[in-house]
């Protein structure tokens, strides 16, 4: 019955979902959605995360990584109903001291104005917009605004010079790319393991962001441009399967929009699921799940800013200048990170830094346990090892940036991300 369901789903979602992902993450293939949210695999996930978690040991690195997350909604959103004290919950529980909010703009109301800024128990905020896919901190404290592309999928292109930097992974963004049939299928199918696996199930729709990657190597060759992890954090998946009067079945998020609809054969296979067999006079609640918690979202990725304190300026100048490391926490946690230039065993640089070029200048990283490293220059692979800490000695000129994928339930995902370091001919 579990199958036949997903086939006749299957077929009928042809055409909406997209090109499977590409790049190294993909390698081997990754499975379908419905294999990644079937009971064993989601088992296999949580004890194969589990086992990575207990061989994390904080690398010595000699630059700070406080944890932050960006493009965050809340109440103040009309696609939200979460509030500041549930963010500030979420942020603690994550380790997270910085929060980026983007509310959508209203007509109602000045988001800005109204929103927290500044310390909030423990917490960092920064108050600012998403709009015309843009993410928009408008300045304070005497620093500029801060303006970075948001869902580069819907913008083919733009004007370089008004924006520092780019989102280079979306959550939503990343989730789009499933047929909305097959996962919301594959979720009622198999309700009792994810909601045993909550973060299991939320990493289903996990790939490399190959594409937003590509653009912003070819970017970062132009001249520093900085890359953050967009949450997009709403708190508003929650879904209410219900059974409708019309013998359909229909899904509403959590603000009460109707986001699937199913009749016919289809409806009475996935009724039948729920051993829900007759029609019922009125609309009748079959289940009820929170797909997205403000902590779920927050930990499945977190934008890492190289800074030592915490504050207005600091925090703006490591967005501006990309000194910034994206960590897949859901894959498994990321205490601290190294990536840096060192030159005569001295650190020289680190992400987002220009450094003028010299003979003898190296290339240093180290992670919380060994990994498959990837090092890129320019945008292209050179150097690729297993292992949690090495060297390049001797580099050339270019822009360097490292990725780290894990192999978790039998597929190779992404754990780190960083941005580039530049090295640069100096003034003659």
């Amino acid at each position: 019955m579990r199958w036949a369901i997903i086939a006749y789903l299957a077929v009928s979602a042809s055409g909406l979902s997209g090109a499977p992902a590409t790049g190294p993450a993909s390698r081997p293939a990754r499975l379908s959605i419905s294999a990644r949210l079937a009971p064993a695999q989601l088992e296999r996930f949580d004890r194969d995360r589990a086992a990575l978690a207990g061989r994390v040991k904080p690398p010595d690195v000699p630059y700070p990584f406080v944890r932050g997350v960006f493009h965050v909604h809340s109440r103040l959103s009309h696609d939200s109903r979460g509030t500041i004290p549930e963010i500030v919950a979420a942020a603690k529980a994550t380790r997270t001291r910085i929060v980026g909010l983007t509310e959508h703009r209203s007509p109602q109301v000045d988001v800005i104005a109204e929103n927290v800024k500044g310390w909030q128990d423990g917490i960092y905020f920064m108050a600012g917009t998403e709009s015309n896919h843009t993410l928009h901190w408008p300045g304070r404290e005497g620093q500029p605004d801060l303006r970075f592309v948001s869902h580069p999928e819907g913008v083919p292109t733009f004007e370089r010079a008004r924006f520092d930097g780019m989102e280079i992974y979306n959550t939503h963004s990343d989730a789009k790319d499933e047929s909305v049939k097959m996962l919301l299928a594959a979720v009622i199918l198999n309700l009792p393991a994810v909601k045993a696996h909550p973060e299991a199930a939320f990493a289903s729709f996990l790939d490399y962001p190959s594409e937003f990657l590509a653009r912003f190597d070819a970017l970062t060759l132009e001249g520093p441009f900085a890359g953050l992890a967009a949450n997009d954090s709403h708190q508003n998946q929650g879904f209410k399967v219900m059974a409708m009067p019309d013998g359909g079945l229909e899904v509403f998020d959590a603000t009460d929009d109707s986001v699937f609809k199913s009749d016919g054969v289809a409806a009475r296979m996935l009724l039948a699921a729920f051993g829900h067999t007759s029609t019922p006079e009125q609309p009748l609640l079959l289940s009820r799940i929170q797909v997205d918690p403000y902590e779920i979202s927050m930990r499945h990725v977190g934008t890492f800013l190289q800074i030592d304190r915490i504050d207005e300026r600091t925090v703006r100048h490591a967005l501006r200048t990309g000194r910034i490391v994206l960590g897949f926490e859901i894959i498994a946690p990321l205490p601290a990170v190294g990536f840096w230039v060192e030159r005569a065993g001295a650190p020289a640089g680190t992400v987002g830094d220009q450094i003028w070029w010299q003979p003898g200048l190296a290339l240093r990283w180290a992670l919380p346990f060994d990994a498959d490293v990837r090092i890129l220059r320019n945008g292209r692979p050179i150097h690729q090892a297993a292992t949690g800490s090495g060297v390049l000695e001797d580099i050339a000129e270019g822009v360097y940036r490292l990725e780290a994928y894990l192999t978790l339930a039998g597929e190779y995902r992404p754990w780190v991300i960083t941005n580039p370091v530049y090295v640069t001919r100096g003034p003659q």
